[in-house]
């Protein structure tokens, strides 16, 4: 009889910690393992910052305007072209444009950043045509650290589902998803942290077959040559009412996008199965928006 409790297994990739427990299986410190593997093999195919990956060798040191993508990358694109879609251009990819000048270029103002980016960003600076990827200009760089550990966690949850396990919780640095129940029959409970105090949980929520992430900007900074903004980049800034938010929905890829995007534009439509929870600036906690217009 399988045990009713977990097998947990925790490593560090993606530069977050990483737990994996699974449920139900005779097999789970083996699907573990192979979990801790798919993650690193994602992570050295697409880190931003390695001139060795996939991503710097054949898409943002390109010679041509176009790259051929194999099919996992045409669906990591192509899901990121629907969420780029969904979210009204406000979650972006090209924002590695920014951090590509400014690696070459450590004096440069916010505003100087964003002027010599302007031309390689946005919605229409790439394109997907079969299994291409096509670029508007030629020093466009695409920066997927905001989705592929989300990508890690939902292929995660594919491996533990289609080799066996009964139940798991998939937590990468705090982005979490689950899928069925625990062998009591009741959902996971995840807490949220306090932005004020990251050591310390803020809020609990009951999770069971969905996904939950959390954004904020109050851990990371870039640094431009006048002064320090957000690890989430936006010409824009993110929102100063915001200091985080938690989103619910099917796929971690769904509410990692949408939780980034909302903190530079907390107004935008979500999708219906989504959820949302927004701590403010006075760290009170909101299930909708009333309390940027008070």
């Amino acid at each position: 009889m399988p045990s009713r409790m977990p097998v947990v297994h925790r490593f560090t990739a993606m530069t977050v910690p990483c737990e994996v427990q699974l449920f139900g299986s005779s097999k789970s410190s083996q699907l573990a393992q192979m979990i801790e593997h798919n993650t690193r093999r994602l992570e050295k195919k697409y880190n931003f910052y390695s001139d060795q990956s996939w991503l710097t060798c054949e898409l943002n040191q390109r010679s041509d305007n176009r790259v051929q993508l194999d099919d996992e990358s045409l669906v990591v694109f192509q899901a990121i072209k629907n969420i780029v879609v969904g979210t009204q251009g406000v979650f972006d990819p090209t924002v590695g444009s920014i951090k590509w000048l400014l690696r070459n270029n450590h004096q440069l103002s916010r505003a100087e950043a964003y002027q010599l980016a302007k031309p390689m960003m946005g919605v229409s600076a790439w394109e997907i045509i079969g299994s291409e990827l096509l670029f508007a200009h030629p020093q466009t760089r695409i920066d997927l650290g905001g989705v592929i550990k989300e990508f890690a966690i939902d292929q995660a949850i594919n491996i533990a589902q289609n080799l066996g396990a009964k139940a798991a919780l998939i937590n990468f640095g705090g982005d979490i998803r689950a899928f069925g129940m625990k062998p009591n029959n009741e959902a996971f409970n995840v807490a949220v942290v306090n932005p004020a105090n990251p050591s310390e949980a803020f809020f609990s929520l009951p999770l069971a077959n969905a996904a939950l992430t959390t954004s904020a900007h109050y851990e990371r900074q870039t640094k431009f040559s006048d002064g320090k903004t957000s690890h989430i980049l936006a010409e824009q800034g993110t929102h100063t009412n915001v200091l985080s938010v938690t989103v619910v929905a099917p796929t971690a890829l769904e509410a990692g996008a949408i939780s980034t995007a909302l903190t530079i534009d907390p107004l935008l439509s979500i999708p219906s199965e989504a959820g949302v929870i927004f701590i403010d600036d006075q760290l009170k906690i909101h299930q909708d928006t009333e309390f940027l217009t008070q």
